[in-house]
């Protein structure tokens, strides 16, 4: 797989209209993608000393490690909001190859930081609520 431009990955925050409009964050420079399975054990007296696990039935939770720039002071106040306000909103990661994640995620940390040729920067973990969905680049 070919190498991708991390300033070419975006990350978009929904408005919350109907229909929804997403107004672009900011450039990533460094993502970490988590997805975390917790089957259910159904291991029984016959499973014969074996352990099963029921995939399906389990939790799944997916965290999504950010560190970027903002693209303006707007979209540091809308992020600032949405992490004082403790609230989910709709994301969407757009990837340099076409692919987008899509979900309702909830600010876990936020970091503001200080200058990086006149651009500031973020840092943040978006933890998931709900499903999501990931559509491949064409």
């Amino acid at each position: 797989m070919p190498s991708q431009k991390g300033r070419d990955l975006l990350l978009k925050i929904g408005n919350g209209a109907s229909p929804e409009t997403f107004a672009t964050i900011g450039a990533a420079r460094t993502v970490a993608i988590t997805i975390n399975n917790h089957p259910v054990n159904s291991t029984t007296l016959d499973s014969n000393g074996f352990q099963c696990l029921e995939a399906a039935a389990g939790l799944q939770a997916l965290e999504i490690i950010l560190e970027g720039l903002f693209k303006d002071t707007a979209a540091e106040e809308t992020l600032r909001q949405s992490a004082f306000g403790r609230t989910t909103k709709n994301y969407q990661l757009l990837f340099p190859n076409g692919d987008v994640l899509a979900a309702a995620f909830v600010i876990g940390d936020y970091r503001r930081s200080g200058s990086f040729d006149g651009l500031e920067g973020f840092a943040l973990t978006l933890v998931r609520s709900g499903n999501g969905t990931f559509t491949p680049g064409g």
